[in-house]
């Protein structure tokens, strides 16, 4: 029977780089919302708007230019992490694919820009937006988090968001600026992106080379699955916020970003904790471990959903000056969403992903997907679009996906449902 530390030991490094994952999300969540009063008092809801549909758009363009690599390759990295020459040939084919991916889709947002008069009237909206996807080319956070080291990466892009926050206060001064909010939050990105290939290639020593056709299309087939995950990731983040900007207003837009960047934050605990424990389930395969971590999901999940549900209407207010009164009402709706996607992310890539069943993962994405497609779809047809249906659609198929998810575990003997009470340490259990 071993002690109680090496109980905590097999979390020592699951905690590490769920810290410092945990660190560097908050500031990406709360740095932003710094400047977001400010933003509505200079810019204004309806301009702010315009930015964030542009941002919206464009995120579907970044979602074509990762193309699921920044999971696959997660995995690749954490099995070649000591073999030098595959893991060079592994980064070089992943920013190949890349940026071939990156050019194809400046192509087809131009494309769009010229032809579609929404998009047209703001253009320089979106082509300053897309410079983002470049920093998405370069930035490996896939490979730090496949390496179980986000330390360096968190510092480099704590510059970059702090960068960003103080140049809006510098550069934004009237409405007419509205312009420029796309393009610093763009170089600040290209900035981290930039600084961390330095330590890729200098400290770590990766030699960058032209790898074989074959692994280069290897590694594009891979990530397919996990590039209609994040498909459904895009569309449960963003297809409400362009919805609105094609059929409501753009003070609708600006509402609904509001409350979902809020509750957004409020996922940042789950999310990193999940970031942190795959790669160590995927290694160990410790069915213990799972068990004892969906505990602490549960209480993560209702404590934060419970806080910003009676905070939303201050939180809301404060961040808008007051001028979207919509927000706060949208977030109590959405902390529904926070509730179930806490748990539905768990039992994603934590469970069946870790423990090698993507098929029911990846069908329950396109599940989501599916569901929400056909709901937009139908408010469009009836002509009933509204920000409150948005959000309700989004907890509805937030809750197939939980069930769908779930229904697997329970059949793989994975979890059940008294797993999600925190069982005590027996130490007579830790082999």
């Amino acid at each position: 029977m071993k002690t109680g530390p090496s109980v905590f030991g097999k979390f020592a490094l699951v905690v590490k780089n769920a810290t410092w994952l945990t660190v560097f999300e908050v500031l990406r969540v709360i740095m932003p919302f710094i400047a977001l009063p400010y933003l509505f008092h200079t810019v204004g809801e309806d301009r702010y708007g315009n930015v964030v549909f542009a941002q919206a758009i464009v995120a579907c363009f970044a979602l074509a230019v990762n193309f699921g690599l920044d999971i696959s390759a997660v995995r690749d990295v954490a099995r070649l992490r000591n073999d030098k020459r595959e893991l060079d040939a592994l980064v070089s084919a992943v920013m190949i694919i890349k940026a071939a991916l990156c050019i194809v889709s400046f192509l087809v947002l131009a494309a769009l820009v010229e032809t579609v008069p929404r998009l047209s009237r703001d253009a320089v909206l979106f082509y300053f937006a897309f410079l983002s996807c470049i920093a998405d080319v370069l930035l490996p956070v896939w490979y730090y988090q496949g390496k179980e080291n986000m330390k360096l990466l968190t510092v480099i892009r704590f510059f970059s968001i702090a960068f960003y926050t103080a140049s809006i206060f510098v550069v934004v001064r009237s409405a007419d600026d509205y312009v420029y909010i796309p393009l610093l939050q763009s170089g600040g990105m290209i900035l981290s992106a930039l600084v961390s290939c330095y330590f890729l290639f200098g400290r770590d020593r990766i030699r960058f080379h032209l790898p074989s056709l074959s692994l280069i299309g290897l590694k594009f087939r891979e990530s397919v699955p996990f590039f209609l995950s994040r498909a459904s990731l895009v569309i449960n983040t963003y297809m409400a916020k362009i919805m609105c900007g094609f059929y409501l207003s753009s003070s609708d837009v600006a509402a609904f970003d509001v409350a979902q960047k809020i509750c957004n934050g409020g996922m940042v605990p789950m999310q990193m904790f999940n970031q942190a424990l795959y790669p160590s389930l995927s290694k160990s395969q410790n069915k213990d471990m799972l068990r004892r971590s969906l505990g602490i999901v549960t209480l993560m999940t209702s404590a934060v959903a419970l806080l910003l549900f009676f905070l939303s209407g201050w939180l809301t207010d404060i961040l808008s000056q007051g001028k979207t009164p919509e927000a706060g009402s949208l977030m109590r709706i959405l902390c529904l969403y926070i509730f179930m996607g806490g748990f539905s992310l768990f039992l994603g890539s934590s469970a069946l992903v870790s423990f090698g069943h993507q098929r029911p993962f990846n069908l329950s994405v396109l599940l989501s997907s599916a569901l929400l497609l056909v709901c937009y779809a139908l408010m469009v047809l009836t002509q009933n679009n509204s920000i409150y249906l948005y959000a309700l659609t989004l907890v509805l198929a937030e809750c197939v996906v939980l069930g769908y998810r779930f229904y697997y575990c329970r059949k793989y003997g994975l979890v059940g449902f008294r797993d999600t009470i925190i069982q005590r340490f027996d130490d007579s259990k830790i082999q």
